[in-house]
C-alpha cells in the first residue's frame, strides 16, 4: 500500500513540477520581455495566464508563487523518497524526518487551502483565470490524500508534523536558526529589491514621486548640480505630467551624485512655438518655457521652472500674480518674457533638440545617448553608472 502511495504522489508531483516550470517560464517571459508572444493558456479576458502573471498577486514576499510551487512539488519528492537516503546515511540528519508521508499531507493540504485563497483572488479580485494554476491547485489536494493517514481527517498528520519538527528544531537548534536567519535574509531582499517583479519595481519607483505634492529637492538659480560636473540634459514641456515628475527626480538625483549638472532644454508640445510637431498637445507650454527663461536672466531659472511645475498656472496673470513668491523683479520679468533674446534662446533650444532626434518629452540625454519617455529614478542613476563605466574602459555607444 505505501509503495502505491509513493507511486501516486510520485506522479502528481512531478505532474506540478512541470506545470510550475511552464508558469515560472511565463511569468519571466511576460514580465521580463517585452516583445513576448501570448502564452497558449491566454486565450481571452478570462482565461489569461500572461494577464495573471503581471500582476502583484503573482508575487509572494517578492517571489514568484511559480517558484513557490516548484519548491512545493521538489520538497514533496524529497519526502517521498527519503527513506532511500535514511537507509543508505543511517544516524544522520535524515533520521529527523520519522513520517515522511504526514509531512507530504500537511504541506498538500495547506497548499490546497492556499491555493483556494489565491482561485477566490484570481476569480473576484483579478478578474481572470490561470488555467494552468487551477490544475496545480487540485494536485496540491491529490497529493494531500494520497498521503494522508487512514482514519483521520489529516489531524494525524498534521500532530505528526509539528511534534516532529520540535524535535528536529530541538536536536539541531543552531542548524535551525541558520535556515531561518537564511531564509528571512532572502525574502527581505527578494521584498526589497524587487528583483523577480520589474513593473512592480517601475511602479513603486515612480509612485515616490507621483505622490509628492510639491518637489522637496527644489533648489533656485540658474545651475542645478555641480557647475564643473558632467552635464546631463533634460528635454521637457511645463505641462507633460511625467516631465513635472521627472524634474522632481533629477533633483533629487543632483543632490545624492555630487558630480552632475542637470541642464535642462524646453521642447514645447506646442505648436505656436515648435515647428517640429504636428499637432498642439499642450496649449500654453510654449508661454511657460518663456517665463522660465526670461526668470533665468535674473538668476532664477530653477525658481520659476519648480515654481510653474509645482503651482500648475492657469494663465499669464497666475504665473505673475505666483512669481511672487521667489521674489523675482515682476516688470523686469514681463518685459523680458516678451522680448526678442528670450524668443531666441527658446527657439534654439527647440533647434537643439530637433537636431538630437528629439520629438517627445521628457527626454533625459546621458553621455550623448538620447533616452525618451519618462523612466524610474534607479534606471536614471543606473544609466549614470553606466556612462561612467564606459569613460573609465575607455569606449563610447555610438
Amino acid at each position: 500500500m505505501d509503495k502505491k502511495k509513493t507511486i501516486f504522489i510520485t506522479v502528481f508531483a512531478l505532474i506540478g513540477l512541470i506545470l510550475t516550470i511552464e508558469l515560472a517560464v511565463i511569468f519571466f517571459k511576460v514580465n521580463f520581455n517585452e516583445q513576448y508572444n501570448a502564452s497558449f493558456c491566454s486565450v481571452n479576458s478570462l482565461i489569461d495566464c500572461d494577464g495573471v502573471a503581471k500582476t502583484n498577486y503573482s508575487m509572494f514576499l517578492g517571489i514568484p508563487l511559480a517558484l513557490w510551487g516548484m519548491f512545493y512539488y521538489l520538497l514533496t519528492l524529497f519526502l517521498n523518497f527519503v527513506h532511500i537516503i535514511q537507509d543508505k546515511f543511517k544516524n544522520t540528519i535524515f533520521d529527523v524526518f520519522k513520517n515522511p508521508k504526514s509531512y507530504i499531507a500537511t504541506l498538500g493540504l495547506l497548499s490546497f487551502v492556499i491555493s483556494m485563497c489565491l482561485a477566490s483572488i484570481s476569480i473576484f479580485k483579478i478578474n481572470k483565470i490561470c488555467v494552468l494554476c487551477f490544475i496545480t491547485y487540485f494536485i496540491d489536494l491529490f497529493i494531500a490524500i494520497g498521503a494522508k493517514s487512514k482514519g483521520s481527517f489529516f489531524l494525524v498528520d498534521i500532530k505528526n508534523t509539528v511534534v516532529d519538527f520540535i524535535d528536529g528544531a530541538k536536536k539541531y537548534t543552531i542548524l535551525t536558526i541558520i535556515a531561518i536567519i537564511t531564509f528571512a535574509s532572502f525574502v527581505t531582499y527578494t521584498n526589497t529589491s524587487m528583483v523577480f517583479s520589474p513593473q512592480q519595481k517601475i511602479q513603486k519607483s515612480f509612485d515616490e514621486f507621483l505622490k509628492m505634492e510639491k518637489n522637496k529637492y527644489a533648489t533656485g538659480g540658474n545651475v542645478l548640480g555641480n557647475p564643473n560636473g558632467d552635464k546631463i540634459y533634460l528635454y521637457s514641456d511645463f505641462l507633460c505630467p511625467f516631465c513635472r515628475i521627472t524634474n522632481i527626480m533629477v533633483s533629487k538625483f543632483a543632490q545624492e551624485e555630487k558630480n552632475i549638472q542637470i541642464i535642462h532644454k524646453n521642447f514645447p508640445l506646442d505648436t505656436s512655438c515648435n515647428k517640429y510637431i504636428e499637432n498642439t498637445m499642450h496649449p500654453g507650454a510654449c508661454i511657460l518655457a518663456r517665463y522660465a527663461l526670461a526668470a533665468k536672466k535674473q538668476g532664477k531659472y530653477w525658481d520659476m521652472a519648480n515654481l510653474i511645475y509645482d503651482e500648475h498656472p492657469n494663465s499669464e496673470a497666475d504665473i505673475i500674480y505666483l512669481s511672487e513668491k521667489i521674489n523675482i523683479d515682476i516688470p523686469r520679468l514681463i518685459n523680458d518674457v516678451a522680448s526678442k533674446e528670450v524668443e531666441q534662446e527658446l527657439l534654439e533650444q527647440i533647434d537643439s533638440a530637433h537636431k538630437e532626434g528629439i520629438y517627445g518629452t521628457p527626454t533625459i540625454v546621458i553621455d550623448d545617448i538620447p533616452y525618451i519617455s519618462a523612466m524610474p529614478y534607479y534606471k536614471i542613476k543606473t544609466l549614470y553608472k553606466q556612462a561612467q563605466a564606459r569613460h573609465k574602459r575607455g569606449t563610447k555607444v555610438e
